[in-house]
């Protein structure tokens, strides 16, 4: 059962830069998959704000932490080879 958030955009986009935040956390102490579940809770949180309703700073941000997820995933691949 998932947790109900309040409707206010400004409050759903402040909730995913937390989960953005965690993904950093996450991958400070080495836990990928949890950093993996962050960053989609944060992606799905944003892409439920309404149309006309986006950031381009957080966007950008999302961009960023799936960059930084993909490159620590191929990292970690390399090593386990």
């Amino acid at each position: 059962m998932s947790f109900p958030l309040p409707q206010d955009v400004d409050f759903i986009k402040e909730v995913v830069g937390f989960w953005l935040d965690d993904v950093d956390d996450r991958l400070q102490i080495n836990q990928i998959t949890d950093a993996e579940h962050s960053w989609r809770t944060a992606n799905d949180l944003y892409l439920c704000l309404p149309a006309g309703c986006g950031d381009m700073e957080l966007e950008d941000r999302i961009y960023e932490k799936r960059v930084k997820l993909d490159n620590t995933y191929s990292t970690t691949n390399e090593n386990n080879l």
